[in-house]
């Protein structure tokens, strides 16, 4: 089943991407029927362009199809992590002149993290 969808898949994709080529040679195979019957001058006594007038307006169509195809452009995501440090100041009454500057960080950690990052947990299985 993936062999056939792959298939499937790099068909269209080449098909897509070759729109022109087939659009050419379905043209070559077809040129004299339609130099008689699709052509802009197929009234003429000595038709000059012996089709390509058609061949021209389809290879415009398909270049306007293409320009029509809206373009994909996936968002930006930044992925980081940060950790929050609060820190608080306390100053010892130890001298009034010379204040000592004591930093303590206090950590916020989020408990939900403990509950998902652990080791596995070992399964009892009763051998009966």
């Amino acid at each position: 089943m993936k062999k056939l969808l792959s298939i499937f898949l790099l068909a269209a994709f080449l098909f897509q991407s070759t729109n022109k080529l087939w659009i050419m040679v379905s043209f070559y195979v077809q040129q004299d029927y339609i130099a008689k019957n699709s052509c802009i001058n197929r009234f003429d006594l000595i038709p000059i362009c012996a089709g390509q007038c058609f061949l021209t307006n389809q290879l415009k169509k398909s270049d306007k199809q293409e320009q029509n195809i809206p373009d994909i452009k996936l968002k930006d995501t930044h992925l980081f992590f940060m950790i929050a440090f609060n820190f608080t100041l306390n100053f010892a009454e130890t001298s009034i002149f010379a204040p000592t500057l004591h930093l303590q960080p206090k950590r916020h950690l989020n408990t939900s993290i403990a509950s998902v990052f652990h080791p596995p947990r070992p399964i009892a299985i009763a051998i009966v």
